[in-house]
């Protein structure tokens, strides 16, 4: 059928036979129910107009969410750029997509063609490039729209990786493995298990806090943080954790980092721009001091995604309160929750930044993590997403009805906790 997708000036075009035509529509009318829209009439008014659609596309955000996280695993975990293409020429070949993947790009091609749109899921780059999207702006079926999915975006924007929430979507899909997180990481935890438990607990807490904190280092200067650390965790963190900056990063022999969080400021248009999302989100651009790009490492994809980013709030949070003279644990017991006030204390902290309430409410109410010791479990929201998503801590909090976790903003879990 790409024959008649080549554009009307091609000399490849061809028009689409009637009798083809009528067939597909046909089988669309057949795995329809009478209220999904099936003309481009339904699209008038300039937005996706949500279709009720059968149970089939109920599994639409967690069929594509799976894919989106098979294709990264295939690319960034399976020992190099792994080629993505539409058509499998060996079968016991690595390369190419699974029937997992086929039956994914089907549901989006189906929910698109029913809507009268165009068909985007028959070509798998395609698809993976409108995942960086919203899926609100481009998947009009009532499974994204109902349960508050329209924010979400699968892969993220800046290190083209799966999302949080695409993996959290993906966890519930038969079909779907471990997270990418869980094989960065198994060596640093390898070497932390070989260590006493209360030193390894607290190696773990001092690393974490530090990627944190250099997002960009100059590698000679690391060695002054590995001082204190067995060999196995910190040469697990030099030759796994950072990696030389990408040229494309910077100017000449010079890199300018961010004033607010120190991460490498990248050039869009005629000014700088942190390359932080949750910096962005609360800050305006703030040119910090230059560093030569000599020795120059950053951290991987995978400590940014799931170290750094949601580790500029946590830090937020803690020094806040810190401030008010509490002690506070950064990722106690290695990461039972993101911090707490001390040995033995009864607030128990996660700060989450899920685009989706709903899919972050319904996931801790699942799976509640450490959070359950606490007698006071908290969800600390970062401020700038509060404001951003209408009625965040009112949805969060009525998919959380029952549970023992309670939502608010960080700035009201600093006024709540007080003065030590």
């Amino acid at each position: 059928m790409k024959t008649y997708r080549m554009p009307a000036d091609s000399s490849d075009y061809r028009t689409m036979p009637k009798l083809l035509i009528e067939k597909i529509e046909a089988l669309v009318r057949e795995t329809s129910e009478p209220d999904e829209p099936l003309s481009a009439g339904s699209m008038t008014g300039g937005g996706p107009q949500w279709a009720q659609g059968n149970d089939a596309m109920n599994l639409l955000p967690a069929a594509l969410a799976a894919l989106v996280t098979r294709q990264a695993r295939q690319v960034f975990m399976g020992g190099g750029a792994s080629m993505v293409s539409g058509v499998d020429r060996l079968r016991a070949g690595v390369s190419g997509l699974s029937e997992e993947d086929r039956r994914a790009m089907a549901l989006v091609s189906r929910a698109r063609l029913a809507a009268g749109m165009s068909d985007i899921g028959a070509e798998i780059h395609q698809l993976l490039t409108i995942c960086k999207q919203p899926l609100g702006d481009w998947i009009p079926v009532a499974a994204v729209k109902d349960a508050g999915l329209t924010s979400v975006r699968l892969i993220d924007l800046e290190d083209r990786l799966p999302t949080l929430e695409a993996e959290e979507l993906a966890a519930g899909f038969s079909g779907a493995t471990g997270l990418l997180e869980e094989q960065v990481f198994a060596a640093f935890q390898d070497a932390l298990s070989k260590q006493p438990a209360k030193d390894a607990n607290e190696y773990y807490s001092q690393a974490r806090a530090f990627v944190v904190r250099n997002p960009v280092i100059q590698r000679s200067k690391m060695f002054r943080f590995y001082g204190g650390l067995p060999t196995p965790v910190w040469t697990c963190i030099d030759q796994q954790f950072y990696e030389p900056v990408p040229a494309s990063l910077v100017a000449g022999d010079e890199a300018t980092l961010c004033g607010h969080c120190g991460n490498i400021m990248a050039v869009s248009g005629s000014a700088l721009r942190c390359t932080t999302a949750a910096c962005c989100a609360e800050h305006g651009p703030n040119p910090g001091h230059t560093v030569p790009t000599t020795d120059l490492y950053r951290l991987n994809k995978s400590l940014r995604k799931y170290w750094f980013e949601p580790g500029i709030d946590e830090l937020r949070l803690a020094d806040k309160l810190e401030a008010l003279g509490h002690k506070v644990r950064l990722y106690p017991n290695r990461d039972t929750v993101d911090l707490d006030l001390g040995e033995g204390s009864v607030v128990g902290i996660d700060l989450k930044a899920y685009s989706s309430p709903e899919l972050l409410g319904e996931r801790l109410k699942r799976r509640p993590g450490g959070l359950h010791t606490y007698k006071k479990a908290l969800l600390v929201i970062p401020d700038w997403l509060a404001r951003r998503v209408p009625n965040y801590i009112d949805r969060v909090s009525a998919c959380l009805e029952g549970s023992a976790i309670r939502a608010l903003t960080l700035s009201d879990a600093v006024e709540e906790i007080g003065h030590a």
